[in-house]
């Protein structure tokens, strides 16, 4: 039921008169949606794991994946302010493991945080509610961008008023498209990095195209004036 809410809210966003935007295209869009939400704000799982013997190796937790990232490894869990060890994660034939910078005794109880990516599918959605609207936007700016790339292709086979108005399609979904990824970006709270990579261009291109004076009309002081 989680999916079908975001596939709604897209086809919402996204009119295609044309139906060039299959229902397989626009849940491959939602899921690099999901993809792109999850490096932009990974889920933060917490877990309790019990240290098998004393030494530095332990397990990850039981909802570990692969694309699982360690956060933090509190021992001994409780106190305050939190006591926290250095550990990583390495990986054998048989699965991932726990190693820790120091020894941690045997039976000893260690909370591990870490990231993993969300999950949004038919049954389940780890989405937070304030970001649906967010990452359904992301979305739809994929698949505006789709439409625009596609309708601009399509001037090359068009002619007179009908090319007029592939070329106007073309720019009003490119146009949205730009408003959607704004919106994503606003939605979550964080600043779009195409942006970040514009102002820092802006900065050194004025640094390195500074105006160098003229040796000539400096100001030579006069005895006498």
């Amino acid at each position: 039921m989680a999916l079908e809410e975001y596939q709604v809210l897209v086809k919402d966003m996204v009119g295609d008169q044309d139906d060039v935007i299959t229902a397989e295209v626009r849940d491959r869009a939602l899921d690099e949606a999901r993809i792109r939400y999850s490096a932009d704000a990974p889920r933060l799982e917490l877990a309790d794991i019990v240290w098998p013997a004393t030494g530095v190796f332990g397990p990850v937790p039981d909802g570990w994946t692969d694309s699982s990232v360690i956060q933090s490894v509190e021992f001994p869990v409780g106190k305050r302010p939190a006591s926290m060890v250095f550990a990583e994660t390495y990986r054998t034939a048989t699965g991932w493991g726990l190693e820790s910078e120091q020894a941690l005794p045997g039976n000893a109880l260690v909370r591990v945080c870490y990231q993993l990516p969300h999950v949004l599918d038919a049954t389940a959605d780890s989405i937070p509610r304030r970001h649906r609207l967010p990452v359904a936007s992301f979305a739809a700016h994929l698949l505006c961008q789709q439409l625009a790339t596609r309708f601009a292709g399509d001037r090359e086979t068009t002619l007179g008023s009908d090319m007029s108005r592939t070329e106007s399609r073309s720019r009003n979904y490119a146009a949205r498209a730009k408003d959607y990824r704004a919106a994503y970006f606003a939605g979550i709270g964080q600043l779009d990095p195409a942006l970040q990579d514009a102002v820092a261009g802006s900065a050194a291109s004025a640094v390195t195209s500074w105006p160098r004076r003229n040796p000539r009309h400096r100001l030579v002081s006069r005895g006498g004036l």
